[in-house]
């Protein structure tokens, strides 16, 4: 439990800005269907990195790129300043001082130089490589690959990174819903959710999501269709949780799904793998599954290092944060971790968009295109203030990413 060292409200502008003066990381959130929204800024010189162990890590907020082989590459944010809002709009610091207050400028942000996103945003390069997967999946390489692309957005003239982040907030209630802005690292935005660790001292949980489709507003979740295509990868992410269970050799876990699922203005199917931790007495399965877990091979592929080889090879795109993980670890003796896809990298004047797509053996390239170009449009809608649930995907009303 964080110790509660002060109670005094704050603008949430305020805060922010004045993290940012002092070159601090920040961090900000709402769980899925949570009441309270989150921030926590870490005014060290630069963030902790190291290997998770969830049974000794301190309260903070950690984020992980993909590739992270060890665990080593992990960040770990302290919370010198805790502060929460509450259902009413109101915001509280509980650690730590009161920043100035005086000379607050528009809210600013940490920047990191981008590297060139014109081939992994080209839509020749991205076809290609998923012929390439297909190719690699015939010849017995791997089951599956992950396939990732870009999209660059030009930011707005009046961009506000709070105000976006507000608007992402109300747009998609149910999703965990985060900004991080860490100094050389730069800042990323998101709404996903695919939980990757949840752990309480008495319960374990993780879930398997894949399988992609436009939601459609006028049917209920129960009517959506799954071609065998779909209904393979999500199977396939299923067994790869269950395979590190047995790699453990657990066996008192209740597994509940698939079913199908919204995120946004898409369905997949999802699911979900809980463990009561007094049944198993295993105190440190949080920190064993999270090590076996990621990358999943919904992020991935199967087996994983085949695809991590051929995305090495063939995606010419440095995933940075995209497809790592991130969330609150030990805050109120909780963990949240959650795998970090619809996200976007904020920089001077533009965004970049991540997607991708599971490639099998059935895949079709351009339908592979056009699932990209829909997950993109999750955190498209709401940026240029146009969000609406998703209808037709060639209704022609809707901006499609080409």
């Amino acid at each position: 439990m964080l110790e509660n060292l002060v109670d005094k409200s704050i603008d949430i502008t305020s805060l922010w800005s004045n993290a940012m003066r002092e070159n601090g990381a920040v961090a900000m959130w709402r769980c899925p269907n949570g009441d309270r929204t989150f921030f926590l800024a870490d005014l060290s010189d630069s963030p902790s990195k190291g290997r998770l162990n969830l049974q000794t890590t301190d309260p903070g907020f950690v984020i992980s790129p993909f590739m992270n082989p060890e665990g080593n590459e992990t960040l770990f944010l302290k919370p010198d300043i805790y502060a929460f809002k509450d259902e009413k709009g109101q915001w509280t610091i509980e650690k730590g001082n009161l920043p100035k207050t005086d000379n607050i400028i528009e809210p600013s942000y940490h920047l990191n130089k981008r590297p060139d996103t014109e081939i992994s945003g080209e839509k020749t390069h991205f076809i290609q490589m998923v012929e390439n997967g297909i190719k690699a999946i015939e010849e017995g390489e791997f089951d599956k690959v992950v396939s990732a692309r870009t999209y660059d957005e030009p930011l707005p003239d009046n961009f506000d990174i709070i105000d976006q982040f507000n608007r992402l907030e109300k747009a998609y209630p149910n999703a965990f819903v985060n900004l991080v802005s860490i100094p050389n690292y730069g800042t990323w935005m998101g709404a996903m959710n695919e939980l990757l660790i949840e752990l309480s001292p008495d319960h374990f949980r993780t879930t398997a999501v894949a399988g992609t489709q436009p939601y459609l507003i006028d049917k209920d979740l129960s009517e959506a269709a799954w071609n065998q295509k779909e209904i393979e990868e999500q199977a396939m992410v299923s067994r790869y949780i269950i395979e590190q269970f047995k790699t453990i050799r657990l066996r008192e876990f209740v597994e509940t799904g698939p079913r199908s699922v919204r995120a946004g203005n898409m369905i997949h199917l999802k699911t979900e793998f809980n463990v009561d931790l007094n049944e198993v007495h295993f105190p440190e399965l949080g920190t064993v599954m999270l090590n076996l877990l990621h990358p999943t091979s919904a992020v991935c592929g199967m087996p994983k290092f085949s695809a991590l080889r051929f995305i090495a090879a063939n995606e010419h795109l440095n995933r940075e944060f995209y497809s790592g993980y991130l969330g609150p670890v030990n805050m109120d003796g909780n963990t949240r971790l959650y795998v970090n896809l619809r996200c976007m990298q904020i920089l001077n004047t533009r965004a970049v968009l991540y997607a991708g797509a599971g490639i099998t053996h059935d895949s079709i390239p351009e339908k592979e295109w056009e699932e990209t170009a829909l997950k993109c449009q999750t955190l498209l809608d709401v940026m240029n203030g146009n969000f609406k649930p998703q209808r037709h995907r060639d209704t022609g009303k809707k901006k499609i990413l080409k």
